[in-house]
């Protein structure tokens, strides 16, 4: 997301996280100093840094800034996106070809644990207990999420509660604990700290479903991902979940699951197409600006300031999101 002009302090600090990001990184030892490299400058949105940084002005202004705390999401959120190409069996991030895919899968791994252990090693040094109990559960559920996620692959009949269960844990928590977090760490009132938790959480939610969604179109490509991905990779997101109250694209999809469960190479496109054209994209999008809705009103409760301005024109930008 492109900052308005009144918001360059909020680049400046972005830099900061960079910088310090940079700084850990570079003294590392290769092939993880150039891999970490790598996704620090491959032009990522900072999504979770950024909101962090935003949450932490709506504490005490004269509070160090949270940037320790911010770089620790990020390293967190780094280290997720290795293990997940590594699953989802992704060539390119960004456009640019995946750590895995330089490598080997077993170095990606060890890649990725590296930047996680990075991670507990700067959040050590943030002496405040609370934020301490916030962030170590939300990274067991976080990898709740994950294994969720593998145990449902190729399993048909995964409900919509269980899929919404796996974004929560997944992706909403530690975009609405960057949010919390960046609060608390400029000793914004419990009640603030609530709400942004709250507002991530939705945003967070609808974060995915866009993912789930772009899944399915020729922008998807942005993403470095062939369209259809997480359906043949044997992943049930929300458009198929939708698609599927069909009988008979539910018996294709379970047929096709089986045949991939067993190895073989399955045809897709026709099944796309399909789902496409049930609805099931138009109402996946509804699911999402629900999500919106909900933190649109988690923002207006908040106090009437810059950066509540720029909460809503993010919810604005991730309405409109294409990549």
């Amino acid at each position: 997301m492109q900052l308005p002009k009144q918001y360059t302090y909020l680049e400046d600090d972005l830099q900061q996280i960079d910088h310090l990001l940079l700084e850990k990184l570079s003294k590392v030892e290769d092939p993880i100093r150039t891999a970490s490299i790598q996704l620090v400058t491959s032009g990522g949105k900072r999504t979770r840094p950024l909101l962090c940084m935003i949450s932490s002005y709506f504490g005490e202004r004269s509070q160090a800034k949270p940037y320790q705390l911010a770089a620790v999401l990020e390293l967190i959120h780094m280290s997720s996106l290795i293990h997940d190409d590594i699953i989802d069996h992704a060539p390119l991030r960004r456009g640019v070809t995946t750590i895995h895919e330089l490598y080997n899968n077993q170095s990606a791994t060890f890649m990725g644990d590296y930047l996680f252990a990075q991670g507990l090693e700067l959040m050590a040094e943030i002496r405040n207990v609370r934020a301490h109990q916030i962030f170590s559960e939300t990274l067991r559920k976080l990898s709740i999420g994950e294994l969720e996620q593998l145990e449902n692959r190729y399993q048909i009949n995964r409900s919509l509660k269980s899929y919404l269960r796996k974004n929560r844990n997944k992706t909403a928590r530690l975009i609405a604990v960057s949010c919390q977090l960046g609060a608390l760490a400029t000793h914004a009132t419990e009640s603030i700290q609530q709400t942004l938790y709250w507002f991530g959480y939705y945003l967070g939610m609808s974060y995915q479903i866009i993912d789930d969604i772009l899944d399915f179109t020729d922008r998807n490509q942005k993403l470095g991902k062939l369209n259809g991905q997480d359906l043949a990779e044997g992943y049930l997101t929300l458009p198929t979940l939708l698609a599927i109250k069909d009988k008979k694209l539910y018996d294709k999809v379970q047929s096709h699951f089986h045949q991939l469960s067993n190895g073989q190479t399955v045809e897709l496109k026709t099944t796309i197409d399909e789902i496409k054209q049930t609805g099931a994209i138009e109402m996946s999008y509804q699911f999402s600006q629900w999500y919106l809705n909900q933190a649109m009103k988690k923002v207006n409760q908040l106090p009437n300031q810059v950066e509540k301005q720029l909460l809503l024109q993010m919810i604005g930008y991730l309405g409109k999101r294409n990549y």
